[in-house]
């Protein structure tokens, strides 16, 4: 059975971690391509000035948002199909779902900003930092995925009877 549980919990915490660190490589990217970014919104938002400093809390606070939102479903796809995914461990499992996840979202969704920020804003963006985010991701939730696991009991040790205890 599915521990739906410890996805959600392993997925959110993952998720935020992962956030934070889009959310700096994010800005930093902005940051190093604002022509172009700003250029591209201006065709989005016709009249509507952009600054780095309103876009860049913006876009930090996004991808935490998105990062747990992002972790639960994660998490609750993860614990689903635990079983069935390759690897011999939770963070190589972690690794392939988190990959094939940056193939859909990343390389065939994220394809649709070429059109409005070009193909450098695509290749940094989704192929790059996109990677790079997927196997932090994949990491965290194995990594969480076995930290929240179940908790068995130590074996107690087997106290030992005293020599007058065991005359008797």
């Amino acid at each position: 059975m599915a521990d739906f549980g410890r996805g959600i919990k392993a997925g959110v915490v993952a998720g935020i971690i992962y956030g934070i660190i889009i959310g700096i490589l994010e800005i930093i990217l902005m940051a190093g391509m604002w022509n172009t970014i700003a250029a591209g919104y201006s065709g989005l938002t016709p009249g509507i000035e952009l600054s780095l400093a309103i876009l860049a809390p913006s876009a930090f606070i996004g991808a935490i948002v998105g990062g747990i939102i992002g972790g639960i479903i994660f998490g609750l796809i993860y614990a689903a199909i635990y079983n069935s995914l390759p690897g011999s461990s939770s963070v190589a499992k972690g690794i392939v779902l988190a990959i094939i996840f940056w193939l859909i979202f990343s390389i065939g969704i994220g394809f649709t900003t070429v059109a409005i920020f070009g193909m450098t804003y695509y290749i940094l963006n989704s192929v790059i930092i996109g990677f790079i985010g997927s196997l932090i991701w994949g990491f965290l939730l194995g990594r969480f995925w076995d930290k929240y696991g179940s908790k068995q009991p130590a074996a107690q040790p087997i106290a030992e009877q005293s020599t007058e205890e065991k005359i008797e």
